[in-house]
């Protein structure tokens, strides 16, 4: 098995999901930081390589061969970290809120989502413990449901069975869900969905860290459908340990006449201040697939 398809399986996300539940975390932290040197190691990997082109892009495209590797070892440590405080206090849900800060704009979006009073896309970045912090506020009370990448792997859909257990409702996000979600959103529903993991091949390519990104725009095709507003969520951890949410204010989506003009405007507004959120945690943005995969001849080695 290649160590790329080891990542992918399973069986390998069951097997750090039991390890995590024993270890103290001190022994979590120093395993996070084991296997984040081992893996960014391998600079053949294609998930070393899709860290280096965000990275980098995001870097403003002036970081160093040597910089670089730092960052991947630091972006690899944060996911090993985040993998850790979920999986080791997975069924402790008092804890597991414990080690998210919940800003009053956050309880006011549980309390809404509760209530339906009227629908909100929340446009997550994959910055940080995003799984963590979106289980932390289905237990806090947060109702709705999630949209996933349309065909997960097997990999993913072991994460979505762990996922379901704190209360989440997971679509893919394939076309008669993106039909559903538009009519549950219409009801006063609330939908957490990622907007910056990439898509191969897509139409629209919105500028994104000042180049075409391959990303996906469905969060817009929802809002607008719907004639909801959009709110960028993300959460970083500091200092003290804990995942401080950073929120944006609710952005309304401007019409045009050109549906194509219309879907990459409103994408573009949401991406900037993703940009702002992304800028400050660059080594904790954990997108493993290339967002920019043109730039990698362009990557210093």
């Amino acid at each position: 098995m290649t160590m790329q398809k080891l990542l992918n399986n399973p069986n390998s996300v069951e097997g750090v999901f039991r390890v995590s539940r024993w270890l103290s975390p001190a022994m979590g932290r120093w395993a996070a930081s084991w296997i984040s040197k081992w893996i960014a190691s391998k600079s053949d990997l294609s998930l070393v390589k899709a860290v280096r082109v965000n990275q980098w892009v995001a870097g403003g495209e002036n970081l160093s061969a040597e910089k670089l590797d730092q960052q991947v070892i630091k972006v690899l440590n944060t996911a090993g970290i985040s993998f850790y405080n979920l999986f080791h206090n997975f069924e402790r849900p008092e804890i597991l809120q414990s080690l998210v800060v919940f800003t009053p704009e956050i309880e006011e979006v549980i309390q809404r989502s509760r209530e339906k009073r009227y629908g909100l896309v929340v446009a997550g970045i994959h910055i940080s413990n995003f799984d963590l912090v979106a289980q932390a506020a289905a237990l806090h009370g947060l109702k709705g449901f999630a949209l996933s990448v349309p065909e997960p792997d097997n990999a993913i859909r072991w994460q979505h069975d762990l996922r379901k257990k704190s209360g989440l409702d997971i679509l893919d996000a394939n076309l008669t869900n993106l039909r559903l979600a538009i009519k549950r959103l219409q009801s006063g529903e609330t939908v957490v969905t990622g907007i910056d993991r990439p898509v191969p091949n897509p139409k629209l390519k919105p500028q994104f860290f000042g180049r075409p990104a391959h990303l996906a725009v469905h969060h817009v095709q929802l809002a607008l459908h719907a004639k909801i507003p959009v709110m960028v969520m993300g959460a970083i951890m500091k200092d003290d340990g804990k995942y401080h949410i950073l929120t944006s204010s609710e952005i309304q989506m401007r019409p045009y006449t050109d549906r194509s003009t219309e879907l990459k405007s409103n994408a573009e507004r949401i991406l900037e201040i993703t940009e702002e959120i992304i800028r400050s945690a660059l080594d904790q943005w954990v997108v493993f697939q290339p967002i920019w995969p043109e730039t990698l001849p362009l990557i210093p080695k």
